[in-house]
């Protein structure tokens, strides 16, 4: 039977407001100013009709409404509820007639259409004007005593507060600003299932105040896209200098740094390198170090650039990073003869063998990866094969690994709405677990146990989102014929790989897995003609060579036309 999209309540957005706030009040009431504990506390005195109502006006955009166009079906008394919202603080009615209606004119005269604009004023002539001009004119016929502002509407406007408070508690609540509300509507129509994983307030994300407040100043200092391509390094710089300090605040640090490496690129982009330098310098995330090098070699600063790429060898900050200095150091600093030495032996050439296909329509419609897995079936007619990109390896991660990644510990998880903990990617992430880590491990004792734990774990958590498992890929029967034929030491120097940089190695697998008749197996890596081998491809076959288990790379190459040779 199909899927029946879930039919949500006509209020739903008002149960799920007060359980933000339900949820906040719980966890942080200590970190509350005054004026957030009053918000909570009013809110919840309203009648039901005024809740919804200013529910729905914080969904809308802006502050400013026009009282006549607010209709919704399950408030029956629009007017009422807004007199009732005037009364405790949540809006201001501000009418026609009155002084705040004079000074705040521009606010509110920007609601009207240009037509409305255009007959109030009188004048046909300027219905071609940009609407911004008509406010202004309007605004100024008003400040003349000219207009009347009652010649626009005889309704109130209402302009809505509580903003202020309500992004302290929408922070608290999500850990950030980016989200909203529509996450419960996500989970709502079940487009996804999370985890119910506690958060309490020895494991909740803030503990002070002090804490709150900068995150609150990083948010409100954060740019948009927009504001980086027109700013000058003066701006750019002085951005930088702006961050709070983040002391021992991990969150904090995480996002300050990605600020400041954004800030770094976009200085590089003005060629202001000393500039990006010093940012750069203040970063303790990838990719500030790899920036760095290549403007150090850009400069011409050749020594510098030899002893910073030697630092960054001897302790990479992930696979990435290792994998650029294999690729930058060898081209860009041939003199320094030890350093690529050392490089050249991390490299790996992986086997390759060549597969001509036909360049028919066939092949353009399934995709090289598929069309490939089509032609070695044919060849194998006895052989299992999938197309099982970053999905089999990371699944199986996934299961086995499932209640480590989801222990509920200290700035873990923010919300009922998260898909991985928070240091999912920090380099402590196993040591922070390092109990329930050993007892994951502990599964890959032999393939029965190994089996089991998968086999359990899928049918616990079935459709319960995960950064690692793709419900749609997965199943009983995949897993069992995945364990029956991969080795368990194989799955641990898989996972062993995995987590020494969930980031990057959760990604770059090979397109096939052969399951062969004789129970062996491969791993095959499809290139197309002009495809290359990315990073973390690389990264993820060096692994494999080193652990004897059997990769190699497919060159799919075109097969002659034969009209060519006829020709």
């Amino acid at each position: 039977m199909a899927d029946v999209t879930p039919e949500l309540p006509a209020t739903y957005y008002l149960d799920n407001f007060c359980h933000l706030l339900s949820q906040v009040r719980d966890l942080y009431d200590d970190l509350l100013s005054d004026d957030e504990r009053s918000f909570c506390r009013d809110f919840f005195q309203l009648s039901t009709a005024a809740q919804c109502l200013y529910v729905r006006l914080l969904g809308r955009r802006g502050d400013w409404f026009r009282s006549e166009r607010l209709e919704y079906r399950e408030i029956d008394d629009i007017p009422a509820a807004l007199r009732e919202l005037a009364s405790q603080r949540f809006v201001q009615l501000v009418f026609p007639t009155s002084e705040l209606a004079r000074t705040t004119c521009h606010e509110w005269v920007s609601l009207f259409t240009r037509p409305e604009l255009v007959a109030v004023l009188g004048r046909g002539s300027l219905s071609g004007c940009p609407k911004e001009q008509l406010v202004t004119l309007v605004c100024d016929e008003v400040a003349e005593g000219n207009l009347v502002l009652t010649t626009l509407t005889d309704d109130p406007i209402v302009c809505v507060y509580g903003e202020q408070e309500l992004d302290t508690l929408r922070l608290l609540f999500f850990g950030n600003l980016h989200q909203n509300l529509t996450d419960f509507v996500l989970r709502d129509l079940g487009i996804y299932r999370y985890v119910e994983y506690e958060i309490s307030t020895s494991t909740r994300w803030c503990q002070t105040r002090a804490q709150l407040e900068r995150h609150a100043q990083l948010f409100a200092l954060w740019p948009d896209e927009l504001w980086f391509r027109q700013a000058s390094v003066n701006d750019l710089v002085s951005l930088a200098a702006s961050l709070p300090e983040a002391g021992d605040d991990r969150i904090l640090r995480r996002r300050s740094d990605r600020l400041l490496n954004q800030t770094g690129r976009q200085l590089e982009r003005l060629s202001a390198s000393t500039e990006a330098l010093a940012i750069y310098a203040k970063s303790t995330h990838h990719p500030a170090r790899e920036r760095t090098l290549r403007l150090l070699v850009q400069v011409g600063q050749t020594d510098q650039a030899e002893t910073y790429a030697s630092e960054m060898a001897a302790a990479p900050w992930c696979e990435e990073e290792l994998q650029f200095l294999m690729s930058f150091v060898p081209r860009k600093l041939k003199d320094a003869v030890t350093l690529c030495e050392l490089l050249n032996q991390s490299r790996h050439q992986p086997q390759s063998d060549l597969l001509v296909l036909p360049a028919d329509i066939s092949r353009t419609e399934l995709g090289v990866e598929r069309a490939t897995a089509e032609a070695l079936a044919r060849e194998y007619p006895g052989d299992n094969l999938f197309y099982c990109e970053n999905l089999l390896i990371p699944g199986m991660f996934g299961l086995i690994f499932w209640d480590a990644v989801f222990a509920p510990l200290e700035g873990a998880f923010f919300h009922p709405f998260q898909i991985r903990p928070a240091d999912l990617y920090d380099q402590d992430f196993s040591e922070k677990r390092q109990s329930l880590m050993t007892r994951c491990w502990q599964s890959l004792a032999d393939p029965d146990t190994l089996l089991n734990a998968a086999l359990g774990a899928f049918e616990r958590y079935h459709g319960l989102a995960n950064p690692f498992v793709h419900w749609g890929f997965l199943s009983k029967e995949l897993l069992t014929l995945a364990v029956r034929s991969i080795p368990v030491e194989h799955w641990q120097k898989c996972f062993e790989f995995m987590l020494r940089d969930l980031r990057h190695h959760r990604a770059g697998l090979p397109d096939l897995i052969r399951f062969c008749e004789d129970g062996s197996y491969e791993l095959i890596e499809v290139k197309g003609p002009g495809d290359t081998l990315q990073k973390n491809q690389k990264a993820w076959l060096q692994a494999f060579d080193r652990a004897g288990i059997p990769a190699r790379v497919l060159l799919v190459r075109d097969a002659p036309d034969p009209d060519d040779h006829a020709a």
